[in-house]
C-alpha cells in the first residue's frame, strides 16, 4: 500500500515537471523569437512660422531697430510686415511722380532644409527667392530672426529662355536647384542680410 502511493506521488510529480518543462520551453521560444522590425517613417520637415507684425531688413552693419515707428528708422533698415503667408513691402518714394512711400503687396512661403528657403512676391510679377540660415526662435518657436541672401538661379546650359515674369531664374526650378544655388550665395558674406522682428503691429 504505501509502495503504490509513492509510486501515485512519483506519476504525479513526474507529470507536474513535464507540465513546467512545457511552460518554460514555451517561454523560452517567445524569449528568442527574432524581434519584429516596424518601419518607421519620420515625419515632414516643417518650416518655422514667421512671427506675424513689423520686420526690417538691414544692411551689413545696421543696428537693429529698437522703436515700432518706421519714421525714426536709419536708412539702412528697411520695414515690411508678415500677416499669415502675406508680407507688405514700404517703398520708398523714388521721383518726384511719386512723391509718397507706396507699399507693395507680396506672398510668401518657406521651404524648410538648410537653408530655409524663402519664395516672396506675386505669380503675376514674379518671385524672389532668399536663402536664410542661422535661424532664431522665440519662445514659441517663432521664427524671429535669420541671415540671408538673394539666391539667383544659373541660367539654362542649353541655352533655352527664361519665362518672364522670373526675376532671378529659379521661378520654375526644383527646390533641389534652387537650394544648390541658395548655398553659393550665402558664402558670398558680402552680400548677407539680417532679417529681424521688431515689433507686432500692421501697416
Amino acid at each position: 500500500m504505501l509502495r503504490r502511493i509513492l509510486v501515485v506521488a512519483l506519476m504525479v510529480g513526474l507529470s507536474a515537471c513535464a507540465g513546467l518543462s512545457a511552460r518554460f520551453a514555451s517561454l523560452g521560444a517567445r524569449h528568442h523569437a527574432p524581434p519584429q522590425l516596424v518601419t518607421v517613417t519620420p515625419p515632414p520637415a516643417v518650416a518655422p512660422k514667421p512671427a506675424e507684425g513689423l520686420w526690417a531688413m538691414l544692411d551689413p552693419g545696421c543696428i537693429k531697430p529698437s522703436a515700432a515707428n518706421i519714421h525714426v528708422w536709419p536708412h539702412c533698415a528697411s520695414p515690411f510686415w508678415i500677416s499669415g503667408d502675406k508680407a507688405t513691402v514700404l517703398l520708398a518714394a523714388s521721383s518726384n511722380r511719386a512723391p509718397h512711400d507706396v507699399s507693395y503687396a507680396a506672398d510668401v512661403s518657406l521651404t524648410p532644409g538648410e537653408p530655409l528657403i524663402a519664395q516672396v512676391g506675386t505669380q503675376k510679377d514674379g518671385y524672389l527667392f532668399l536663402a536664410l540660415t542661422n535661424l532664431a526662435e522665440d519662445e514659441r518657436g517663432r521664427l524671429v530672426g535669420a541671415i540671408g541672401a538673394a539666391v539667383s538661379c544659373p541660367k539654362p546650359k542649353d541655352g533655352g529662355l527664361v519665362i518672364k515674369p522670373s526675376l532671378n531664374g529659379c521661378d520654375l526650378e526644383p527646390v533641389e536647384t534652387v537650394r544648390a544655388a541658395a548655398q553659393v550665395a550665402l558664402r558670398d558674406r558680402s552680400t548677407l542680410t539680417e532679417v529681424a522682428w521688431i515689433a507686432p503691429g500692421s501697416p
